[in-house]
């Protein structure tokens, strides 16, 4: 299913997306967005995929990439979800 999302233009041009799309499609600063236009005139926009760099270690060769989210918060989060369920049933 198709999910539409409602994007506005600003005087200059510019794309507005709402922060809460950016978080939701893990869009970041950087990150090139290509409009596609179809036949019927529909416009579709999506990511450009960056480049991978491949770094050699050892007999390896190891793709050089850069995070979709911030690691340190998601763990952050986890690791407190995870003590809250654990007061939550041991009743404290």
């Amino acid at each position: 299913m198709n999910k539409i999302i409602q994007l506005s233009l600003t005087d200059s041009g510019d794309i507005l997306i709402p922060p809460a799309t950016l978080e939701r499609l893990h869009l970041l600063p950087g990150m090139t967005l290509v409009v596609e236009m179809s036949g019927q005139g529909s416009l579709f926009l999506r990511v450009q995929p960056a480049k991978t760099t491949l770094v050699k270690k050892g007999l390896a060769l190891v793709a050089r990439t850069s995070a979709l989210t911030d690691f340190e918060n998601l763990v952050r989060n986890e690791r407190d979800r995870r003590v809250f369920d654990l007061l939550q049933r041991t009743g404290l």
